[in-house]
């Protein structure tokens, strides 16, 4: 199975337009800032939602404001992100399929997406019970810490796959 990934990757690192891509002295770079400009616009309202959860910060502004004034920008941002980290895979898929800070940031990125879809749909449907509380709940402080935590996580393993590959 390896070997059949390996060899997926290497064919998708030779097509044509991926090999234009990394060997771009422009295009690379303005998509790898695209890819950290779609970073900032997904965690900074993350992080204003998981302090707010964590009972850190905003703690007289119901969670549901917060996620309602925040989340689309987060959802744009992810959007941002998840082209341009395809583009920038394709363009250098054997080193990513080979660094193990890439398989952890993959690994993180989808542990924090689970972690927001449990509360988005478990935690989250019982907020009208606790939306005004200055400290959430047990459940929702834990999703808020884990949040920040594996976005850490995530932002830590990008940052060292892009300069250990």
């Amino acid at each position: 199975m390896s070997a059949i990934l390996l060899e997926y990757c290497q064919r998708l690192q030779d097509m044509g337009w991926a090999t234009a891509l990394r060997e771009s002295q422009l295009m690379f770079p303005i998509i790898e800032g695209l890819h950290l400009l779609g970073l900032a616009f997904i965690m900074g309202p993350v992080l204003m939602l998981d302090f707010r959860l964590a009972g850190i910060a905003w703690k007289d502004t119901p969670v549901s404001k917060i996620a309602k004034t925040f989340v689309p920008y987060s959802l744009g941002g992810a959007t941002v992100m998840f082209v341009t980290g395809v583009l920038l895979f394709c363009s250098e898929a054997v080193r990513c399929y080979n660094s193990g800070w890439f398989r952890i940031k993959i690994l993180l990125l989808l542990v924090a997406g689970a972690n927001a879809m449990y509360f988005h749909f478990k935690t989250q449907s019982t907020g009208a019970t606790w939306d005004l509380l200055p400290v959430p709940p047990p459940e929702a402080r834990r999703a808020g810490i884990l949040s920040i935590l594996f976005w850490t996580g995530v932002i830590f393993a990008g940052r060292w796959t892009a300069y250990n590959l």
